[in-house]
């Protein structure tokens, strides 16, 4: 396993110890979750993505994306339904599902398994991904939760999330045949280091065993829909899109990845079932640790 990896898991280790003895709690795991999604984030897409060359085929990775979430949420929806569960649950349930933890979870390892080309390829599946979640599943959450925020508010925060900015930025200067002044690139390269380690911990700090205990029948089947689900439309959409080589194992790897911790914010703020969300996401984030340990050989098999 690389060495990167091993400094995953022990990061990880140390957020889900702090939390587990109450040294550090949730509202924690938040204000460091917002400064990675407001600071360090988008310092690391303009750092990767402004070196990286695109292939023709650039466009087809957040296509990807879509045609991953989309059916798994509408594949969900039915399940839902026939389970008789409430409103905020069943918005809370298809939010999890729907959510793909690119940030904090496949960052790091597409980094630390395939390079900065395999970063550059996740940021672009994340195009596609981030996309559909600030707005379809945003909404969905809306649409399902007791304490919606106005249209107006929800607007403003998908217009103003940095890291949409930054990807903006990064594929407008592309666009023109340009790049980042090298002195940005090297200011901004100490932040963009500091996105890994703290999305570690930030996973680490996300694990509520209280939450877990109150749901987990429930959230077992979400997890299951994420990530097994995942995992077979991820093969799906590369065989439509004729993906090979990195493109093919980064879309499936990804697909494949844990619940993102966004959709607990998600929850909170529009009165879905936070605890079900909560422990689909922690659920979700320890079995994808727990598979770290085989994630090279499966990466080396994709890639053939």
């Amino acid at each position: 396993m690389p060495t990167a990896l091993h400094a995953f898991l022990i990061l990880f280790a140390a957020g889900a110890s702090l939390r587990l003895f109450n040294l550090l709690g949730k509202q924690h795991a938040e204000r460091l979750g917002t400064f990675v999604f407001s600071v360090t984030l988008p310092a690391t897409i303009l750092v990767s993505l402004d070196r990286a060359a695109f292939a023709p085929t650039a466009w087809k990775l957040p296509l990807a994306a879509c045609l991953i979430t989309l059916p798994l949420v509408l594949a969900s929806w039915p399940v839902a339904r026939l389970l008789h569960l409430a409103r905020p649950t069943q918005g809370g349930f298809l939010l999890a599902i729907g959510c793909i933890n690119s940030i904090y979870f496949a960052y790091p390892v597409t980094l630390a398994t395939f390079g900065q080309n395999g970063l550059a390829q996740a940021i672009l599946f994340d195009l596609g991904q981030t996309t559909f979640t600030l707005t379809a599943l945003y909404a969905l959450a809306l649409w399902h939760g007791t304490a919606a925020p106005s249209a107006q508010a929800s607007l403003i925060r998908l217009l103003s999330s940095p890291p949409l900015w930054a990807l903006a930025v990064t594929l407008a200067l592309k666009a023109a045949g340009l790049h980042l002044p090298s002195w940005l690139h090297e200011l901004l390269t100490p932040v963009h280091l500091a996105t890994t380690p703290l999305a570690s911990l930030v996973l680490g700090l996300s694990i509520s065993l209280e939450a877990v205990r109150r749901t987990w029948p429930l959230a077992c089947l979400g997890v299951a829909m994420r990530m097994t689900g995942g995992l077979l439309l991820g093969f799906a959409a590369t065989w439509l899109l004729g993906l090979t080589g990195l493109e093919r194992a980064v879309v499936i790897l990804i697909a494949g990845m844990p619940s993102a911790v966004m959709a607990v914010i998600f929850a909170t703020e529009t009165g879905l079932d936070e605890d079900l969300v909560a422990s689909i996401v922690a659920l979700s984030i320890c079995l994808g640790v727990a598979l770290l340990p085989w994630l090279p050989s499966l990466a080396g098999a994709l890639l053939q």
